[in-house]
């Protein structure tokens, strides 16, 4: 039993004839009749009675008659929703992203995105970004933009953008006078950092022991959960921290935070787009992906 031959039965029902029937389904009445006693056979019932006026249901095509247009509806209602989720209309996509891109990149390309699909709904996830890869690894998400990369064979990682962290104190602060610090005074200083799984912890550890200095010499005040908290913190006179540049631009033009070079140290990370190996893409994370790669985030 196929749809081809659902079609043909309620046309030949609908006409009440097997020449009619068959015209309207495209098929020659030999043809029509075959697939007609096929649909009988498979049935073990007799759908139809053919009289000298034409063809009548019995009470068994009856029955098989409103099931087989139920069926066709659905399937028309199948077709349309496929056509609408191929064309973002109605489409809701759900992505991942650490504190950084999902604050200060995503947030630019939702106009840009909207313009261009009106019917697309984003669903965005914060968290750091090793919960939000866990969760990319379990497909509750579809693509993720994080700021470090999992050694995995089961994730994909294209780059997007270069994300500079800076060493950033208050405005109260005894170096904020200072043009830069050298970096064996940071170690006597109290530092601010991000929770453990957040990436711009990791690419600070790697930048510090590629200048020879190890996380057990830092002074590790205290560990927080979001940038705001930091900067909160930092507002408020106490230590230091290294932030995302791009996430304190507006504090530091308003005299809130003061950024302080440190010689000898340049921290930057990757900001990564992340993918299920092997896995195909629904038409709107393909959309939402080609405009981050042609965004001018990427150059940054």
């Amino acid at each position: 039993m196929n749809l081809r031959q659902l079609e043909l039965f309620i046309a030949v029902a609908d006409s009440g004839s097997f020449s009619r029937g068959a015209e309207a389904t495209l098929r020659t009445q030999s043809t029509a009749s075959q697939q007609i006693a096929a649909l009988e056979a498979e049935c073990g019932l007799q759908l139809l009675d053919r009289t000298r006026r034409g063809v009548e249901l019995t009470d068994a095509g009856q029955v098989f008659l409103a099931q087989a247009r139920r069926v066709l509806t659905e399937m028309t209602a199948l077709q349309q929703i496929m056509a609408r989720f191929q064309g973002l209309d109605a489409t809701t996509l759900t992505i991942g992203a650490s504190n950084i891109p999902g604050t200060y990149l995503v947030p630019r390309l939702l106009p840009e995105l909207v313009r261009r699909h009106p019917g697309l709904t984003l669903n965005l996830v914060h968290n750091d970004s090793r919960a939000i890869l866990e969760r990319l690894a379990t497909g509750a998400i579809e693509l993720a933009l994080v700021g470090s990369q999992a050694i995995t064979a089961d994730l994909d990682f294209s780059p997007v953008a270069d994300d500079l962290l800076q060493m950033v104190v208050g405005p109260q602060h005894r170096w904020r006078q200072r043009t830069s610090i050298r970096l064996n005074e940071l170690l006597d200083e109290p530092l601010l950092l991000r929770e453990s799984g957040s990436g711009s912890g990791q690419t600070l550890f790697t930048a510090l022991l590629a200048a020879g200095v190890g996380p057990e010499q830092l002074r590790v005040a205290a560990r927080l959960g979001s940038n705001e908290a930091i900067k909160e913190s930092l507002a408020a006179g106490y230590g230091a921290a290294f932030l995302s540049e791009r996430s304190v631009l507006r504090e530091v033009a308003r005299g809130e935070l003061v950024l302080i070079p440190v010689e000898g140290l340049r921290v930057v990370r990757r900001l990564w787009l992340a993918t299920r190996s092997g896995r195909t893409l629904s038409p709107a994370a393909t959309a939402f992906i080609n405009l981050v790669k042609a965004g001018p985030e990427r150059s940054l």
